[in-house]
């Protein structure tokens, strides 16, 4: 009986990570138009210096355990513009399961004209996964052994991804990771592209007035057998100093957020999400926000040796 409520737990826990995150690498970030690195390696070196970000996420404020994620990022061009380096880690909690992750790009670009870049890069990097089934409450509150165990599993990832852009557009292509899990325990991973999350993204920046500027963006989810997640998003962009965007996406999310350019290279950032499925009326929406700083450096080293 013990056995069976667990595996009716983990059905439960793997359901709310679908909700936030279809891989084990993948988080759910409505800032990718302030951090397009976040979800595609190849936009690392795109702010052409230092660029540190780092944000947190609370899904459905209001409802206890419900999953909350922390992202740091940090990525800059080398010595030498074609070659681009970028750091990323992660710690996703879901209910009684943690995942956490480190990942490196290293990236090529070719320039295509004037600030225009076609990139390329991989991503390599490690995933832990760990539920601790001691923090489940019983109905029946005698304790049992299959209760005690706390489940530790690592897997390898590999991203890819590739894009294009310029001051006023970008559009990219990747793959979150080309290496696997055959379930939530992110345990016996594989080479396996057919069940591989595949993500495109892309914006346009159109110039209104001298100092007002309207930016249409979306970021599309592709994975085998699982329906298609479209996230549109329109921003109001004035004077490069306050952003205001709307947006929706197709699993019934209105998004809405602000960022400000507090000072020449800080950004603050902060979007709401109000639910308007299943779970509409029963939650105080999501919430998440985020601090970016550019450097306006490069790394000086000639080669990915160290960043």
């Amino acid at each position: 009986m013990m056995q069976a409520t667990k595996k009716i737990l983990t059905v439960v826990a793997a359901v709310l990570a679908t909700l936030t995150t279809t891989a084990q690498n993948e988080l759910i970030i409505s800032q990718y138009i302030h951090n397009r690195y976040a979800v595609n390696p190849s936009f690392a070196g795109v702010r052409n210096g230092l660029s540190i970000f780092g944000s947190f996420r609370k899904q459905w404020a209001g409802i206890e355990n419900t999953p909350q994620s922390i992202l740091l990022t940090a990525h800059a061009p080398l010595k030498h513009d074609n070659l681009v380096l970028g750091l990323q880690a992660y710690s996703q909690h879901i209910h009684q399961s943690t995942n956490t992750g480190l990942m490196t790009a290293v990236g090529y670009r070719v320039s295509t004209g004037k600030h225009k870049w076609l990139s390329f890069a991989l991503q390599p990097g490690v995933s832990l996964h760990k539920t601790n089934w001691a923090d489940v409450r019983l109905m029946d509150e005698a304790s049992d052994d299959v209760f005690s165990e706390n489940e530790t599993s690592v897997a390898p990832l590999l991203g890819v991804g590739a894009s294009w852009y310029g001051l006023k557009y970008f559009v990219g292509f990747s793959v979150q990771s080309l290496l696997v899990s055959d379930d939530f325990d992110q345990r016996d991973a594989k080479f396996a592209p057919g069940d591989a999350v595949y993500v495109a993204t892309g914006g346009m920046l159109f110039d209104m007035t001298d100092k007002f500027g309207l930016q249409p963006s979306m970021l599309m989810r592709f994975k085998k057998g699982e329906k298609s997640h479209l996230d549109a998003t329109l921003s109001g962009i004035y004077n490069d100093f306050i952003w205001v965007s709307a947006g929706y996406r197709t699993d019934g999310d209105a998004v809405f957020g602000v960022a400000a350019q507090v000072a020449k290279r800080f950004r603050v950032a902060y979007h709401y999400e109000f639910t308007t499925g299943d779970l509409n009326g029963y939650n105080n929406g999501s919430h998440e926000i985020s601090l970016q700083y550019d450097f306006i450096y490069k790394v000086k080293v000639v080669g990915p040796k160290f960043f």
